[in-house]
């Protein structure tokens, strides 16, 4: 006797993929590694005034903040000591996290050293206090760093080009859905991520008068 596919187990299983894609799909596009990308060329292209200028700070956004960091968790893949590129082993986050808060500080140096625009180096400030509290926060707690890389950058908009984008924030709510979804955090760590990456992001530009 011929063997019939329940239909409403095939509307099922048709939904679950699609919830699947769509979290995968979320998580993907705002990575930290995209994020971080994004971002740092769209503040280096607006305070630069020329290229030459606009080179050495992306440059050095890109090396110190994102390259270096990302080759580092590659090695790591390709000797097999991670399973996969966004750390999701809470036990395999900790030297990855350090060597990215160490780059991120010496980033952020580096930006001072060639005078970038005062934006620029805060950026870079606030990008290495983050990476260095999260560092040192995931001893203890596994937060999420796509929220708290989101936040920090969306605070940095609000701040540097006014409150009108604060509803850029509501994105948080797809991400912190999609990285609870796919079982990667908690939803105390993804809200403690963006909130911790809010509160540093705002005491740093405070500290340098933004605020």
């Amino acid at each position: 006797m011929e063997y019939k596919k329940n239909p409403s187990m095939n509307q099922e299983k048709n939904q679950r993929n699609f919830w699947d894609f769509l979290a995968f799909g979320i998580s993907a596009f705002l990575s930290p590694y995209v994020t971080a990308g994004i971002f740092i060329l769209i503040i280096t292209f607006t305070y630069a005034k020329n290229l030459k200028e606009f080179l050495p700070w992306i440059s050095i956004g890109f090396l110190f903040a994102i390259i270096i960091p990302g080759t580092y968790i590659l090695w790591l893949i390709e000797k097999r000591d991670i399973r996969d590129f966004h750390l999701s082993d809470h036990n395999q986050r900790k030297i990855p996290f350090m060597i990215a808060g160490i780059s991120a500080v010496i980033g952020a140096i580096a930006l001072y050293l060639i005078q970038a625009a005062k934006p620029v180096i805060v950026m870079g400030a606030a990008y290495a206090a983050n990476s260095v509290g999260i560092s040192i926060l995931t001893v203890f707690w596994k937060v999420s760093v796509h929220t708290a890389l989101y936040s920090s950058v969306v605070t940095v908009i609000v701040i540097l080009f006014g409150i009108s984008f604060a509803p850029l924030y509501l994105i948080l709510i797809p991400l912190s859905w999609a990285r609870v979804y796919r079982q990667r955090h908690t939803l105390s760590q993804v809200i403690g991520g963006a909130m911790i990456a809010f509160v540093v992001t705002a005491l740093v530009f405070w500290l340098f008068k933004y605020i």
